[in-house]
């Protein structure tokens, strides 16, 4: 577990100095994003009949992969002068919890 500040004192590029920013976690489903170019290339070429060439082989299962015991964690920074918001990534842990 990580204890992080509620608050810290980062670089605003939008303000160009340095302020003390709230800080909050990202939700895990917004860190995905969304579809990647492979996902997409193979979105389309599942359309038709035949053969699907590099996308014809059966998925792992879940069950033979290893699950990773810790995630990346995401950190929203808000700049309270300018309200701008970034996204700040953080090294794997298994949780997070915000001291003030």
């Amino acid at each position: 577990m990580v204890k992080l500040p509620e608050k810290m004192n980062k670089y605003c590029p939008n303000c160009g100095k340095h302020v003390t920013m709230s800080v909050k976690q990202e939700k895990a489903a917004r860190r995905k994003g969304g579809m990647t170019a492979m996902a997409r290339r193979e979105k389309r070429s599942r359309r038709g009949y035949g053969n699907l060439g590099r996308f014809s082989k059966r998925p792992v299962t879940q069950t033979k992969m290893a699950s990773k015991t810790s995630r990346k964690v995401d950190l929203r920074l808000t700049c309270p002068d300018c309200g701008k918001k970034w996204v700040l990534s953080y090294p794997r842990t298994k949780r997070v919890e915000f001291v003030k």
